[in-house]
Protein backbone atom coordinates (compact mmCIF):
# COMPACT_ATOMS: atom_id res chain seq x y z
CA UNK A 1 0.00 0.00 0.00
CA UNK A 2 2.46 2.30 0.84
CA UNK A 3 4.43 1.76 -1.95
CA UNK A 4 1.69 2.49 -4.30
CA UNK A 5 1.16 5.78 -2.35
CA UNK A 6 4.35 6.61 -3.06
CA UNK A 7 4.79 5.83 -6.40
CA UNK A 8 1.19 7.84 -7.17
CA UNK A 9 2.48 10.95 -5.04
CA UNK A 10 5.85 11.37 -6.68
CA UNK A 11 4.27 10.99 -10.22
CA UNK A 12 1.90 13.50 -9.04
CA UNK A 13 4.90 15.26 -8.06
CA UNK A 14 6.17 15.13 -11.38
CA UNK A 15 3.57 16.39 -13.18
CA UNK A 16 3.68 19.28 -11.54
CA UNK A 17 7.05 20.01 -12.00
CA UNK A 18 6.66 19.67 -15.42
CA UNK A 19 3.70 21.77 -16.32
CA UNK A 20 0.94 18.86 -16.52
CA UNK A 21 -0.82 20.17 -19.90
CA UNK A 22 0.81 23.51 -20.35
CA UNK A 23 0.80 24.21 -24.50
CA UNK A 24 3.22 24.09 -26.18
CA UNK A 25 5.26 28.23 -26.96
CA UNK A 26 4.29 27.87 -30.72
CA UNK A 27 2.33 31.09 -31.56
CA UNK A 28 0.56 32.48 -34.60
CA UNK A 29 2.74 34.29 -37.50
CA UNK A 30 1.22 37.55 -38.66
CA UNK A 31 0.19 37.43 -42.30
CA UNK A 32 -0.60 40.72 -42.58
CA UNK A 33 -0.30 44.41 -40.51
CA UNK A 34 -0.99 48.08 -41.84
CA UNK A 35 -1.37 51.22 -39.81
CA UNK A 36 -1.25 53.40 -42.49
CA UNK A 37 1.31 55.60 -41.29
CA UNK A 38 3.29 55.11 -44.34
CA UNK A 39 1.29 56.67 -46.63
CA UNK A 40 1.89 60.31 -47.20
CA UNK A 41 0.84 62.95 -47.66
CA UNK A 42 -2.32 63.06 -46.26
CA UNK A 43 -5.18 64.12 -46.49
CA UNK A 44 -6.00 62.08 -49.62
CA UNK A 45 -9.58 62.24 -50.45
CA UNK A 46 -11.04 59.34 -52.63
CA UNK A 47 -7.57 57.94 -51.68
CA UNK A 48 -6.27 55.19 -53.95
CA UNK A 49 -3.76 53.70 -51.71
CA UNK A 50 -0.97 52.61 -53.54
CA UNK A 51 -0.02 49.35 -51.57
CA UNK A 52 -1.83 46.78 -49.68
CA UNK A 53 -5.50 48.03 -50.56
CA UNK A 54 -8.03 48.62 -53.26
CA UNK A 55 -11.13 50.51 -52.87
CA UNK A 56 -13.16 48.72 -54.96
CA UNK A 57 -16.11 51.08 -55.51
CA UNK A 58 -18.40 52.65 -56.44
CA UNK A 59 -17.81 54.17 -52.88
CA UNK A 60 -14.14 55.52 -51.64
CA UNK A 61 -12.25 56.19 -48.69
CA UNK A 62 -10.29 59.13 -47.25
CA UNK A 63 -6.52 58.85 -45.68
CA UNK A 64 -6.85 61.29 -42.98
CA UNK A 65 -5.58 61.79 -39.27
CA UNK A 66 -1.81 63.53 -37.98
CA UNK A 67 -1.37 66.78 -39.78
CA UNK A 68 -4.48 66.79 -41.37
CA UNK A 69 -7.55 69.20 -40.53
CA UNK A 70 -9.32 65.98 -39.70
CA UNK A 71 -7.32 64.08 -36.88
CA UNK A 72 -10.23 63.08 -34.80
CA UNK A 73 -8.24 60.49 -32.95
CA UNK A 74 -4.34 62.61 -31.90
CA UNK A 75 -1.96 60.64 -31.46
CA UNK A 76 -3.09 57.59 -33.74
CA UNK A 77 -1.15 58.87 -36.54
CA UNK A 78 -2.91 58.04 -40.22
CA UNK A 79 -6.02 56.73 -40.39
CA UNK A 80 -8.76 55.58 -42.43
CA UNK A 81 -12.42 57.39 -42.68
CA UNK A 82 -14.15 54.54 -44.52
CA UNK A 83 -16.86 56.83 -46.56
CA UNK A 84 -15.20 59.13 -48.94
CA UNK A 85 -15.43 62.03 -50.19
CA UNK A 86 -17.59 61.01 -53.38
CA UNK A 87 -20.81 60.66 -51.09
CA UNK A 88 -21.52 56.82 -50.96
CA UNK A 89 -20.29 53.80 -48.60
CA UNK A 90 -16.78 52.65 -49.29
CA UNK A 91 -14.55 49.74 -48.73
CA UNK A 92 -11.08 48.80 -48.07
CA UNK A 93 -10.10 45.74 -49.54
CA UNK A 94 -6.78 44.14 -49.00
CA UNK A 95 -4.64 43.38 -52.33
CA UNK A 96 -3.05 39.70 -50.85
CA UNK A 97 -5.82 36.72 -50.97
CA UNK A 98 -5.60 35.02 -47.71
CA UNK A 99 -5.72 30.89 -47.72
CA UNK A 100 -8.59 28.71 -45.89
CA UNK A 101 -7.62 28.09 -42.37
CA UNK A 102 -8.38 29.61 -38.80
CA UNK A 103 -7.16 33.68 -38.16
CA UNK A 104 -7.02 35.92 -35.86
CA UNK A 105 -8.13 39.47 -36.91
CA UNK A 106 -7.42 42.76 -34.79
CA UNK A 107 -7.73 46.32 -36.01
CA UNK A 108 -9.15 49.39 -34.34
CA UNK A 109 -12.20 51.24 -34.84
CA UNK A 110 -13.78 54.53 -33.93
CA UNK A 111 -17.43 56.33 -34.48
CA UNK A 112 -17.82 59.15 -37.59
CA UNK A 113 -16.65 61.63 -34.66
CA UNK A 114 -18.73 64.44 -37.03
CA UNK A 115 -22.34 63.95 -35.01
CA UNK A 116 -23.41 61.70 -37.91
CA UNK A 117 -25.88 58.77 -37.09
CA UNK A 118 -24.51 55.91 -36.30
CA UNK A 119 -22.27 53.91 -38.79
CA UNK A 120 -22.58 50.20 -39.49
CA UNK A 121 -19.07 48.68 -40.67
CA UNK A 122 -19.03 44.85 -42.18
CA UNK A 123 -15.90 43.23 -41.88
CA UNK A 124 -15.90 39.78 -44.16
CA UNK A 125 -13.07 37.30 -45.11
CA UNK A 126 -14.24 34.33 -47.74
CA UNK A 127 -17.43 33.19 -45.64
CA UNK A 128 -16.55 35.09 -42.29
CA UNK A 129 -18.46 37.62 -42.05
CA UNK A 130 -18.50 40.19 -38.71
CA UNK A 131 -20.47 43.73 -38.86
CA UNK A 132 -19.70 46.80 -35.87
CA UNK A 133 -22.47 49.41 -35.13
CA UNK A 134 -20.95 52.59 -33.64
CA UNK A 135 -22.32 55.99 -32.28
CA UNK A 136 -20.82 58.81 -33.72
CA UNK A 137 -18.72 59.44 -30.52
CA UNK A 138 -17.12 55.58 -29.96
CA UNK A 139 -13.64 56.30 -29.42
CA UNK A 140 -11.05 54.73 -31.48
CA UNK A 141 -11.01 50.98 -29.85
CA UNK A 142 -9.08 47.67 -30.31
CA UNK A 143 -11.71 45.28 -32.19
CA UNK A 144 -10.40 41.41 -32.03
CA UNK A 145 -12.30 38.62 -34.22
CA UNK A 146 -10.86 34.71 -34.15
CA UNK A 147 -12.50 32.47 -36.94
CA UNK A 148 -12.20 29.73 -39.09
CA UNK A 149 -13.04 30.86 -43.11
CA UNK A 150 -12.90 29.68 -46.70
CA UNK A 151 -10.09 32.14 -47.48
CA UNK A 152 -10.66 35.36 -49.70
CA UNK A 153 -9.72 38.92 -49.35
CA UNK A 154 -10.18 40.84 -46.46
CA UNK A 155 -12.74 43.97 -46.47
CA UNK A 156 -13.73 46.29 -44.36
CA UNK A 157 -17.50 48.48 -45.39
CA UNK A 158 -19.30 50.99 -44.30
CA UNK A 159 -23.17 50.38 -44.79
CA UNK A 160 -25.22 52.96 -46.30
CA UNK A 161 -26.52 55.52 -43.96
CA UNK A 162 -26.19 59.58 -43.23
CA UNK A 163 -23.90 61.88 -44.29
CA UNK A 164 -22.21 59.08 -47.01
CA UNK A 165 -18.47 61.85 -46.25
CA UNK A 166 -18.43 61.00 -42.87
CA UNK A 167 -17.65 57.01 -42.05
CA UNK A 168 -16.33 55.07 -39.13
CA UNK A 169 -12.53 55.19 -38.43
CA UNK A 170 -10.18 52.32 -39.33
CA UNK A 171 -6.67 51.84 -38.12
CA UNK A 172 -3.94 49.46 -37.13
CA UNK A 173 -4.87 45.98 -39.13
CA UNK A 174 -3.18 42.98 -38.17
CA UNK A 175 -4.09 39.68 -39.48
CA UNK A 176 -2.55 36.74 -37.65
CA UNK A 177 -2.48 32.53 -38.23
CA UNK A 178 -4.25 30.57 -35.04
CA UNK A 179 -2.53 27.72 -33.39
CA UNK A 180 -3.95 25.24 -31.88
CA UNK A 181 -2.13 24.28 -28.41
CA UNK A 182 -0.32 20.91 -28.59
CA UNK A 183 0.81 18.93 -25.19
CA UNK A 184 4.13 19.65 -24.51
CA UNK A 185 6.65 16.95 -24.76
CA UNK A 186 7.25 16.74 -21.40
CA UNK A 187 3.76 16.22 -20.92
CA UNK A 188 3.78 13.43 -23.02
CA UNK A 189 6.28 11.73 -21.48
CA UNK A 190 4.22 12.35 -18.38
CA UNK A 191 1.20 10.73 -19.91
CA UNK A 192 3.59 7.92 -21.08
CA UNK A 193 4.90 7.45 -17.42
CA UNK A 194 0.83 7.47 -15.96
CA UNK A 195 0.37 4.27 -18.58
CA UNK A 196 3.83 2.44 -17.67
CA UNK A 197 2.64 2.75 -13.68
CA UNK A 198 -1.03 1.26 -14.54
CA UNK A 199 0.78 -1.76 -16.44
CA UNK A 200 3.11 -2.28 -13.53
CA UNK A 201 0.65 -2.18 -11.16
CA UNK A 202 -1.82 -4.66 -12.59
CA UNK A 203 1.07 -7.20 -13.54
CA UNK A 204 2.06 -7.26 -9.36
CA UNK A 205 -1.28 -7.77 -8.67
CA UNK A 206 -1.80 -10.75 -11.31
CA UNK A 207 1.27 -12.20 -9.93
CA UNK A 208 0.87 -11.92 -6.35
Amino acid sequence: MSRKLTAAGALAALLTLLGWGLPSSAQGQVVFSDDFNSYSPAPQYNWVPPANWTAPGPGTVDLIGAGTPYDFFPGNGLYVDLDGSNHLPGTLQTIQSFGPGTYTLSFDLGGNARGDVDKTTVITLGNFTASLTLASGAPLLLQTFSFTTTGGLLAFSDLPGGNQTMGNILDNVTLSTSVVPEPSPWSMIAVGGVGLLGIMHRKKRRTA
